[in-house]
């Protein structure tokens, strides 16, 4: 039974290396934010009545100017980071094991 434990807390041990080694960067953070900014701009184009391929080509280009990633923190085996549009705090990134999950923040209504 020993050379069981011993092979239990090796997969453990080889586990958690393997998550660490995943954990994203601030790239892989930046690009998940940018993805999901550029299709928000294009469905609400698309409720607009736009669509066509300078949509695409223009949501893709203001995801990437207005959206930046910064105060990225790694904790090993997550990480996370702050995401802003146009300079103003619009949400959190959480990375684990080679995926980012993006928590954007509501928008505010400008109606009263």
């Amino acid at each position: 039974m020993f050379p069981m434990k011993k092979l239990a807390l090796a997969s453990f041990f080889l586990a958690v290396l393997v998550v660490v080694a995943m954990n994203p960067d601030i790239s892989k953070h930046h690009q998940e934010s940018v993805l999901q900014g550029k299709q928000f701009l294009q469905e609400k184009a698309a409720e607009s009545g736009f669509s066509g391929s300078i949509i695409h080509w223009g949501s893709q280009h203001l995801a990437e100017m207005g959206i930046e990633v910064q105060s990225y923190t790694s904790y090993g085996l997550f990480s996370t980071a702050e995401i802003f549009v146009l300079g103003t705090a619009r949400g959190t990134t959480f990375g684990c094991a080679g995926k980012v999950w993006v928590l954007w923040e509501e928008i505010p209504s400008e109606k009263p």
